[in-house]
């Protein structure tokens, strides 16, 4: 009897493990699958020089946009990005001094008219047309000769730090996607911040005219 009892009770602890193995195996492919299907922002590459007076940043980035997203923007929602760039002198007893910092607003847009894709500069005025997404997505990776501050403004500064990343603009968005926006994997394009190295300013780079 006691034999049955003990049998029983092995047979339960097993029963009870592999229902928990499942589950948690459950779990992690939807975890995987999420992870799959989630948007990103991923600086890959930055570097700065200095030309004419004029510290100019290029930046390379990995974009990957969820299928939600992209249906968003056909359905004729915009998505506003902005990079934010700060030149920082680093401090130990205290947080870095922000010597220089500067934006970059982009608009991604769809046109169901035209069926192209429309990337804005808002900050410049300057829009360009794709007629695929990829297309648009490529250009937006690759920035390039954004004047960040001038030669003049960093000198005598001693050792600096230059810091960029990417943000999805939340407030833009229609008001029932604003606090997805914030949670869900998604629409998750904000960046990590990326280290770049401020070139030295020599007599020669500062400009006569700055």
């Amino acid at each position: 009897m006691l034999c049955w009892k003990k049998t029983d009770q092995a047979a339960d602890r097993s029963r009870a493990a592999a229902s928990a193995l499942s589950v948690f195996l459950l779990l992690a492919l939807v975890l995987l699958c999420a992870q799959a299907h989630a948007s990103s922002a991923n600086i890959q590459r930055a570097h700065a020089e200095i030309r004419e007076g004029v510290v100019y940043l290029d930046v390379d980035i990995k974009l990957v946009l969820d299928k939600e997203m992209v249906d968003a923007m056909r359905n004729a929602i915009p998505i506003n990005l902005s990079m934010i760039s700060v030149i920082e002198s680093p401090r130990d007893w205290w947080l870095p001094n922000e010597i220089a910092s500067d934006q970059r607003r982009y608009r991604l847009e769809f046109h169901a008219l035209s069926k192209t894709w429309l990337l804005t500069d808002t900050l410049e005025h300057e829009a360009r047309s794709f007629s695929t997404l990829d297309g648009a997505l490529h250009s937006l990776e690759r920035i390039r000769a954004w004047p960040v501050t001038t030669a003049k403004h960093l000198e005598g500064r001693g050792p600096l730090v230059g810091r960029v990343r990417m943000v999805l603009d939340v407030n833009k968005l229609p008001l029932p996607l604003r606090f997805p926006a914030l949670f869900d994997s998604r629409w998750s394009l904000n960046s990590a911040w990326f280290s770049w190295t401020v070139p030295t300013v020599g007599a020669a780079d500062r400009g006569d005219d700055l």
